[in-house]
């Protein structure tokens, strides 16, 4: 499969079959996640790889968070169902930024750096997202784990900074595409 058939056959799957998936394909998605582009090289990413009752222990977490969140009157949007997601896909792999942006800047030039490492971390979850598409896996790249950001980091002990879930399995769903804007529509040519 080459890049461009991995790039128009990706979907977010939010049903996965009742099987394992192989640690070799596991790691072959983290291998192609390091290759990503960082800006200075920084690679400022960790993954950690959750399978069974690691997994519904995070998932756990974060029900209990979006749990408190509505008793609190506020909106939890897709996130219950994201944790259910979670539940049924045989893996989570979370990514973290160690180099944590979610701090307050010393200045403004402090603040970009952190916006560069956000976009070095959005390419490695990507390049996760075809590669498991070109190994016959399906993925869903989850933000909701942000209502159990810092829950989440205090049961690993850590300090880096939660950035996304991505849920991994073989699809039990074939989604069709997604509408998408033409590239014309949203592109400005300038020449000379």
């Amino acid at each position: 499969m080459d890049v461009f058939e991995a790039i128009s056959q990706r979907r977010s799957i939010r049903k996965f079959e009742d099987r394992p998936v192989p640690r070799e394909l596991i790691e072959k998605i983290l291998h192609a996640a390091i290759l990503a582009p960082s800006g200075k090289n920084a690679q400022p990413w960790r993954f950690i790889v959750l399978e069974g009752e690691k997994k519904d222990e995070v998932v756990d977490i974060l029900e209990r968070s979006v749990a408190s969140f509505k008793e609190a009157g506020m909106q939890t949007g897709s996130a219950e169902n994201s944790a259910r997601i979670m539940r049924q896909s045989p893996v989570v792999i979370l990514v973290l930024n160690p180099r944590r942006t979610t701090q307050d800047f010393k200045d403004r030039w402090e603040q970009l750096g952190c916006l560069v490492d956000t976009q070095s971390v959005g390419a490695a979850i990507q390049n996760m997202l075809l590669q498991a598409t070109a190994l016959g896996l399906g993925t869903l790249w989850i933000c909701d784990v942000f209502y159990a950001q810092d829950e989440i980091c205090r049961h690993f002990g850590t300090n880096d900074e939660l950035l996304a879930g991505v849920a991994v399995g073989y699809p039990a769903e074939s989604p069709p595409p997604r509408p998408r804007k033409p590239w014309q529509e949203v592109t400005t040519w300038l020449v000379g």
